[in-house]
């Protein structure tokens, strides 16, 4: 959640602080602030709801300021209010800070700090802590640093904090269990909570990890420290972002260019992966691992959202082809006492960050179990934890609601299962080489169905004011079933609920009437002929139903008030492009409603907090 950016050098640093903010507005929020630093007094500038409140607040502001930071801020604690927007002042006015995470504590410590005459102006967690490390300052008469160090050892939770002392004329950014990024050029220093908000600004980058700080003076090379104050050397990386991602291209939105780049992440995620003449798979970051992950007969998938429909998919995939018992859990629902020393868990997530997978994880691995993940950004704190995995090539998903990065998932456990049912000969060479081969032309094939993005939007323009509808699925197209109601939640504000088309009869049929969508994905496979009995059973209701078919279907275009055609590919593949109507659907139904397709309210991607 949260985003943070940071800078001091030679340029003006107002237009890095705010395309930084930009940036970062993938990551979700409802306030936004900015604090202009090292003049006679900090200049801080907030506003509530999207950045361009905050940009026009600021479109007259000549401010020449080399030095301050910017922060885009979630709801945890108060309201999406100007005054609970961040950046925050201590009480006395010398300390302004901001901050990522959750203080645990927070309420403890503010306690005691009333009682030392210290008065709040906000609801939030961040000015209790900043104020806190201002009280041990002046009650113990410390700098900045040695405050930091010995109020950190109080604070119980996520402390990712920005922080500046007007006395001192110094800016720490500290770590405290979550994720910190810094770059430099020559004097000019760059922080942010991710990497992308300083690209373009400097070539290298390095991780400001749990337990680490860096000391920020003007004039000054920064200086990386541990939290006992001793020296580190920063282990410099290329930043690896095409700046390209980060522009629209032509499209309206970045929801419809991301899904639009879905062939592409395909071709990219394919790439040295599979030999479509030698019918080979090759995961080099599974290879220390492998004869662990073969002989395993069990397996724990462990996400949240679209990243656990994914699971559940690579669930279908796993057990049908290799042969594997895989359980799937919701990483805040995860019980760590059913996992065994050397059981195989999996996780996944796009960020990399998200809070809850990361406890799940952790608490599998203290029970020693090998902790495996797929995971989009590289060097984020869930690759460092695991001990393989699989990147999955997405690029950077500037939008909340997860489109490319779902598809990257699931093609990497549809090329685990398959290497895996190959290794272990749980496939018949047959169907291994018609699924490999159909693969190999997969994205051209998704480009066929993202031309029918028009027919669509004409579709979803007859069901905009729905306030319900039902997606059915059945075997691999259930989990897809499940994302495309989530898909329509987050967009359009609909409510949906997705379900195995099976379940349908057994309560949810009471459901159905004529103001009732129901999509349901009727594509060739082994459960076509339950699926269509279905489908019959809620016409015969009165139901409206928007189904999804292979072409020349006559059963299901019978039965069809509304029509999607998907080409025909291996059942096994098929969820691969199903999903992408679903995401079209969900995505015109939102724009034609008004809504924000890029930033749906309520909703962060980057899921920092528990």
């Amino acid at each position: 959640m949260c985003g943070i950016i940071g800078y001091s050098g030679k340029l003006q640093a107002l237009p890095i602080l705010l395309t930084g903010l930009g940036r970062l507005e993938y990551r979700g929020y409802d306030s936004a602030g900015v604090a202009l630093l090292g003049g006679v007094v900090p200049k801080i500038y907030k506003a509530a709801g999207k950045l361009v409140n905050l940009k026009d607040k600021l479109a007259k502001n000549n401010d020449y300021s080399c030095l301050g930071f910017a922060h885009t801020r979630w709801a945890t604690h108060g309201g999406a209010t100007i005054t609970n927007a961040h950046p925050h002042a201590s009480c006395h006015g010398d300390l302004v800070g901001v901050h990522n995470g959750t203080i645990e504590n927070y309420l403890t410590l503010k306690k005691k700090l009333e009682k030392s005459g210290y008065t709040f102006y906000s609801e939030t967690d961040t000015e209790v802590v900043i104020n806190f490390i201002d009280w041990v300052r002046e009650d113990q008469k410390l700098d900045l640093m040695s405050a930091i160090q010995i109020a950190l050892a109080e604070v119980v939770g996520t402390c990712v904090l920005v922080l500046f002392s007007q006395s001192e004329n110094k800016m720490v950014a500290v770590n405290k269990g979550g994720q910190l990024f810094a770059g430099s050029n020559g004097l000019d220093c760059l922080i942010a909570s991710d990497k992308i908000a300083f690209a373009g600004h400097c070539e290298e980058f390095f991780e400001v990890k749990d337990g680490q700080l860096l000391l920020v003076e003007p004039d000054k090379k920064p200086v990386f420290l541990d939290f006992n104050m001793e020296p580190l050397m920063p282990n410099l990386e290329k930043i690896n972002v095409d700046i390209r991602e980060l522009d629209l291209g032509g499209f309206p939105n970045f929801m419809l260019k991301e899904i639009f780049s879905q062939p592409q992440v395909l071709r990219d995620a394919l790439a040295g992966r599979v030999d479509f003449v030698s019918k080979e798979f090759c995961f080099g970051g599974l290879n220390q691992y492998w004869p662990q992950i073969k002989s395993a007969e069990t397996l724990v998938i462990i996400a949240c959202g679209t990243s656990w429909y994914a699971g559940l998919l690579g669930k279908y995939w796993l057990e049908k082809m290799a042969g594997i018992s895989v359980k799937v859990e919701y990483a805040s629902e995860f019980q760590a006492a059913t996992i065994k020393p050397g059981s195989l868990v999996l996780g996944i997530s796009q960020s990399g960050t998200t809070a809850d997978t990361l406890v799940a994880l952790r608490a599998a691995k203290e029970q020693g179990a090998i902790i495996l993940g797929i995971c989009n950004v590289v060097g984020s704190t869930m690759s460092r934890l695991t001990d393989a995995g699989i990147y999955t090539r997405a690029g950077v998903e500037n939008g909340v609601a997860s489109t490319k990065a779902f598809t990257a998932q699931v093609l990497a456990l549809l090329l685990l299962a398959l290497k895996l049912a190959k290794d272990k000969k749980t496939i018949l060479e047959s169907e291994l080489e018609e699924i490999i081969h159909q693969l190999e032309t997969l994205p051209q094939i998704m480009e066929r169905v993202l031309a029918d993005s028009s027919l669509i939007e004409v579709l979803a323009g007859k069901f905009k004011d729905s306030t319900n509808c039902l997606y059915l699925g059945r075997g691999y197209n259930f989990p897809i079933a499940l994302e495309g109601a989530l898909k329509l939640k987050e967009l359009s504000y609909i409510h949906a609920e997705g379900m195995p088309a099976g379940e349908s009869k057994h309560g949810p049929l009471a459901l159905i009437d004529a103001n009732m969508p129901v999509v349901v994905i009727a594509t060739q496979g082994e459960s076509y002929g339950k699926t269509i009995n279905n489908l019959a059973e809620i016409k015969a209701r009165g139901g409206k139903v928007i189904v999804l078919a292979n072409p020349a279907d006559e059963e299901a275009t019978k039965l069809a008030d509304e029509l999607i055609i998907v080409p025909q590919v291996h059942e096994v593949l098929s969820p691969l492009l199903n999903v992408i109507p679903l995401q079209l659907l969900a995505y015109h139904l939102a724009f034609l409603r008004g809504c924000d397709v890029d930033r749906p309210r309520n909703l962060a991607k980057s899921v920092t907090v528990e």
